[in-house]
């Protein structure tokens, strides 16, 4: 505006942050029963840097991807494996920032227990033998699975599963995103109050 670029009125970051202040309390002085055509009005007098960017992260996720995708999936609603995963991931993450704190004393603790007692050596041979002797019958049973009625019972077994791991990536996919907008939301000044 002009009056950010007159010297006549002094500090013009100073000038330019109080006015922005009183946009925003005007905005937030509307009435919260606007008719359609007003929320119009007031919106088309918006900048579009500040209400697009929004509106592209929140309503149209479809569109930002981040990696390559099969574009027949696009046009179908998210599965409720898919939409579920995707809330679960962000309750977790909140979470998680929740317990961070007790974790990490925890952890300290275990971290010291463990150098004076050498856990770590005794589970970690243990844990070898183990997983060499499930890595055989592992193997042994997938062959077997697979021989019968001439793979028809391995198809029948990697419909579903494909399924399953479709919902699965997309729920991580589409909850990760909306944690990574959370946390930009809440910007990097929000810890240290």
């Amino acid at each position: 505006s002009s009056i950010t670029r007159d010297a006549n009125f002094g500090n013009a970051s100073f000038v330019r942050q109080r006015y922005l202040h009183a946009l925003i309390y005007l905005l937030q002085a509307l009435p919260s029963d606007l008719t359609t055509e007003e929320q119009l009005s007031v919106r088309s007098v918006l900048p579009q840097g500040v209400v697009e960017p929004l509106r592209l992260e929140f309503s149209n996720r479809q569109s930002v991807q981040f990696g390559p995708t099969n574009t027949s999936r696009i046009d179908q609603p998210p599965s409720l494996l898919h939409r579920t995963l995707a809330y679960a991931i962000v309750q977790l993450f909140i979470l998680f920032q929740f317990v961070l704190p007790y974790l990490k004393v925890t952890l300290r603790a275990a971290y010291h227990y463990e150098r004076m007692h050498k856990i770590s050596e005794k589970v970690l041979s243990q844990s070898i033998d183990t997983i060499d002797f499930i890595g055989r019958r592992g193997i042994s049973l997938i062959e077997a699975i697979y021989g019968m009625a001439d793979g028809r019972v391995w198809q029948a077994i990697t419909g579903p599963a494909s399924w399953f791991v479709e919902g699965v990536t997309g729920g991580i996919h589409d909850g990760m995103g909306e944690c990574m907008v959370i946390m930009r939301a809440r910007g990097p000044d929000s810890d240290r109050r």
